[in-house]
């Protein structure tokens, strides 16, 4: 080339074989381009010092030779490994197959947002016992995304505790803020469904979210739907009972609940979808017609719900707009910024339960 002469970074044109051995190295992408190793690995690495000519020579020499860089070495000299541990906290004796399916959505989402950022992830589920926060120490992940039942008490705890400790973790779903966490606008998700349950005649609103003194998420939940009801001087019915089994037993408890206390009740908010079907299911079996006698509202947004009969309204959350803010969450922590409250946008979703 006319230009090979005023390239700093070209070295003396030599006749070089193509390499033999089967696995090509940056030297021989070096012979290959006409210039050094270390020009290989600034040209690799995108950076400033490298012109643009030759590290287009580079990545064209890289990619015919089919090179493939070392990443463990890389990540050994920037000190990192590259990868989120993403832990979901699955309580003792609950299968994870019956997990909310809101979760495995979330999960999708961060691997998705961890892969635009260059970062693999390391999932890994966890039960009573066998609780890992030393996925930093053991050099396998750089820091931590937890997610999960906030009704796991121990779990929540552990990583508590490691955070303190100065681990690198960001939650979603935790039961306080004494992690750093990212959550859903949970109250302005309330006074959404509130507002469309009065601008469709409902007046006799009823909030199921047992156990809400223990779940953040579910406590701000019932907060929007009271400053909801109390913006048009509407009286709450507020099912705080504690109810056996899971989430849509919850439900089916928050509905023979209404049966006896409450039974002009002509609306349902649930804290979750499936709080909500449990609800669903038991209104039929109580023979009371959905939405004719009783509109519906959960929160979430899963799949699941768009088929069941009749398909739920619910409020959805961004799962994509979650799993990118505990992405770069973790990722500003691990650069040093300290951590700030995030709140991830939620909307209505309408369908035939309203």
């Amino acid at each position: 080339m006319a230009n090979d002469a005023a390239d700093p970074d070209r070295e003396p044109d030599i006749a070089m074989p193509a390499p033999a051995r089967g696995v090509v190295t940056s030297f021989d992408v070096a012979a290959a381009a006409g210039v050094s190793q270390s020009t290989v690995s600034r040209a690799l690495r995108n950076l400033d010092s490298v012109s643009r000519e030759t590290r287009d020579r580079v990545m064209d020499a890289a990619t015919q030779l089919g090179y493939l860089p070392d990443l463990r070495a890389a990540r050994l000299r920037q000190a990192t490994t590259g990868c989120i541990a993403l832990v979901i906290l699955v309580p003792t004796g609950v299968a994870r197959g019956a997990l909310n399916p809101f979760y495995y959505d979330l999960v999708a989402a961060i691997e998705a947002a961890a892969m635009r950022q260059g970062r693999r992830i390391l999932l890994s589920f966890q039960e009573s016992v066998g609780f890992d926060a030393e996925f930093e120490q053991r050099r396998e992940a750089d820091g931590m995304i937890v997610i999960g039942s906030a009704t796991h008490v121990e779990g929540w705890r552990h990583f508590t505790e490691a955070a303190a400790q100065g681990r690198q973790i960001v939650a979603w779903g935790s039961p306080h803020d004494d992690l750093p966490t990212v959550r859903a606008d949970n109250q302005d998700g309330a006074r959404q469904a509130i507002e469309h349950l009065i601008a469709i005649g409902r007046r006799r609103i009823a909030f199921a979210g047992p156990g809400w003194q223990q779940h953040a998420a579910y406590a701000e939940r019932r907060d929007g739907y009271l400053a909801a009801l109390a913006a048009h001087d509407l009286s709450p019915i507020d099912i705080s009972i504690d109810v056996e089994g899971d989430r849509e037993q919850q439900g089916a408890g928050a509905i023979e609940w209404l049966a006896r206390e409450a039974a002009d009740a002509d609306a349902v908010f649930a804290a979750s979808d499936l709080v909500a079907l449990g609800a669903l299911r038991a209104l039929r079996v109580a023979g009371r017609r959905v939405p004719q006698d009783v509109a519906v509202i959960g929160f979430d947004g899963i799949q699941g719900v768009r088929h069941c009969d009749p398909a739920l309204t619910t409020i959805a959350q961004d799962v994509e707009a979650a799993g990118t803010a505990l992405v770069d969450a973790l990722l500003q922590r691990l650069s040093g910024v300290p951590h700030s409250q995030q709140r991830v946008p939620v909307h209505l979703t309408i369908r035939a339960s309203t």
